[in-house]
């Protein structure tokens, strides 16, 4: 068959060895024709069926001769086109991360674990820093804890550390509210009234150089630090009837007046109480005015008897009506708030009460008739 002769001869062409060009000629010169011997057949064999297939992939015999001689010369279209074909053939390639640079090692020979060990650590930066607690003043500290016996010496020191410059016989109001401030005594309680009382201060605001001597005597008491400790302890005598235990096994200071006066609290209060109506009244006057007694009742009944706060609540309301305080109105509010109940079920209306007293009742009453909490 002349097309399939046509094909061996072409690729018996097409074979790049040398054994099969010379073959080709020995077979032309003797027969005349393009038929090729058995022999060379045999050994172009492999390569003929290569190139069968390369032939029968081809459409036309001339588009494999051209690609035949790209392949000859291996020049670099040929290598293109041989890396099309792997590219199309062949998946494309993984990606690999490059690796980071290698850390330089030290200068000099050491082993790593030891240089993590020894080498100390850096030290954390400012902002991450806790801030230490302060410690606490060393006076701040001891000062509840040490016991100062007492002395009329320092007691007298302490009294001229804070009297007037012009009147050195004097502590004014200035002086004294600086001395309430450093003994840790707040002026807007009943702590400075309970003060004036041991002291048995004759005017408001001041104490005198005679009165402070005779009341830290009569106390025992020649320090700021526990005169406050002292005042604060009487007045939980006042108000709750008990004297607060000691968390130490030694009293801080003598506590003989205190417990003289928590042994029948009920007399203390009465007696306190009493001092402060002549505490703040004038001394040519029989009454205190009303905004004064409102401001002693607040520090002095109110903690003790609830009750009292709604008759500052009726007097506040009914300002004007009521002008001043006299001694009877005094001691009456202190009898209204011990014997009646705050339900004022056993208030008698016809009794010997003071006109204010029955005015509050009258007042609470309609309030609760009509439960608004106002009156009319």
């Amino acid at each position: 068959m002349p097309p399939k002769r046509k094909r061996d001869t072409e690729a018996t062409e097409a074979a790049p060895s040398r054994s099969t060009r010379s073959s080709a000629r020995q077979s032309n010169a003797s027969t005349g024709t393009k038929d090729a011997s058995p022999p060379p057949a045999k050994k172009t064999s492999t390569r003929k069926k290569k190139s069968d297939d390369v032939d029968e992939a081809a459409p036309a015999p001339k588009k494999a001769k051209t690609a035949k001689k790209p392949a000859a010369k291996k020049g670099k279209k040929a290598a293109d086109d041989s890396d099309d074909t792997q590219s199309k053939s062949q998946p494309p390639p993984t990606l690999v991360s490059t690796p980071p640079p290698p850390i330089p090692e030290p200068a000099f020979d050491a082993d790593p674990k030891s240089l993590a060990s020894e080498a100390p650590l850096p030290p954390p930066p400012a902002s991450a820093a806790k801030p230490m607690a302060p410690k606490p003043a060393p006076a701040t500290k001891t000062a509840p804890a040490k016991i100062e016996p007492y002395s009329a010496d320092r007691a007298a020191s302490l009294f001229k550390e804070y009297a007037d410059d012009d009147e050195p016989d004097v502590m004014g109001p200035e002086n004294l509210g600086r001395f309430c401030t450093d003994a840790d005594i707040p002026m807007d309680g009943s702590l400075p009234l309970i003060l004036a009382w041991q002291l048995d201060a004759k005017e408001m605001g001041k104490f005198t150089k005679s009165e402070w001597t005779k009341g830290t005597d009569a106390i025992k008491i020649s320090t700021a630090a526990q005169l406050a400790m002292f005042v604060k302890d009487l007045e939980q005598v006042l108000t709750k009837g008990k004297l607060p235990k000691s968390t130490s096994k030694k009293d801080p200071y003598d506590r003989t007046a205190v417990n003289k006066y928590a042994a029948n609290p009920t007399n203390a209060f009465q007696t306190f109480y009493m001092y402060c109506f002549n505490y703040a009244k004038p001394e040519q006057s029989r009454n205190i005015d009303m905004e004064t007694s409102v401001a002693l009742w607040s520090v002095s009944l109110v903690p003790k008897y609830p009750i009292m706060a709604e008759v500052l609540e009726f007097i506040n309301q009914n300002e004007g009506s009521y002008k001043a305080t006299n001694k009877d109105l005094w001691s009456m509010m202190l009898e209204f708030c011990t014997t009646v109940k705050p339900t004022l079920e056993d208030y008698e209306a016809d009794g010997a009460w003071p006109t204010l007293l029955d005015d509050f009742v009258a007042w609470k009453k309609e309030k609760a008739t009509n439960g608004n909490g106002t009156s009319e």
